[in-house]
């Protein structure tokens, strides 16, 4: 079993969010903002039970703006999302992100 290390981190402002990993959804949260002396939102796991997962982030506070991001888990990865230029941008990592 793998985990999906999920940080959601710029550009948000009073964001809705909604994350859904392989059609469950996994986090759902009104108010999602940036600290920006860190660059991260907020963050949270979740155990994944293949060897990959599809990612989906809603923003419906920004006209619903969406993303979908598929990624391998072959034990534990980090994705880093961010909100820019009204677009949702992933990154992804092996090792934990560094927030300050």
């Amino acid at each position: 079993m793998g985990v999906l290390n999920v940080a959601l981190e710029e550009g948000f402002e009073q964001d809705a969010v909604v994350v859904v990993v392989n059609g469950q959804q996994v986090f759902d949260s009104t108010d999602v903002n940036t600290r920006m002396q860190i660059g991260l939102a907020d963050s949270f796991e979740v155990p994944i039970d293949k060897d990959e997962a599809i990612l989906e982030v809603t923003v419906p506070s920004q006209d619903g703006v969406t993303g979908r991001f598929q990624v391998y888990v072959p034990d534990r990865v980090h994705v880093g999302v961010s909100l820019q230029a009204g677009e949702i941008v992933f990154r992804t990592s092996k090792e934990p992100f560094g927030y300050l």
